[in-house]
């Protein structure tokens, strides 16, 4: 993946994405009530999952099963720790969502 994106384009896409979240914190992760959301809170935050659930349910199994080191095992035991990553991704994911809620941060 850096081969394919190049080492400078991944090095700017995260200064950028980190200097996006430091801006834009406050109205991402801060507590808000639900009936008085703006429009530009509410789409930033969908963003944020949406990323957040890719990274974890896509992104990150693709790569590990792309390693030379998973990638040289059995299809099976390749199937079980793409599965597993995948699970955990999505347990990490609905447990934050919960929390989120809960927070009354989305």
């Amino acid at each position: 993946m850096l081969a394919v994106l190049g080492i400078p384009n991944v090095v700017a896409a995260t200064i950028a994405v980190a200097i996006l979240a430091v801006v834009a914190r406050r109205r991402v992760f801060g507590a808000n009530e639900r009936t008085e959301t703006s429009w530009l809170d509410a789409w930033l935050k969908a963003i944020v999952i949406v990323v957040f659930v890719v990274f974890f349910t896509v992104y990150l199994p693709s790569y590990i099963i792309g390693t030379s080191t998973v990638a040289d095992l059995d299809r099976n035991v390749q199937d079980l720790i793409a599965s597993a990553i995948w699970g955990a991704g999505m347990a990490v994911t609905l447990g934050g969502l919960w929390y989120a809620h809960k927070e009354k941060r989305v």
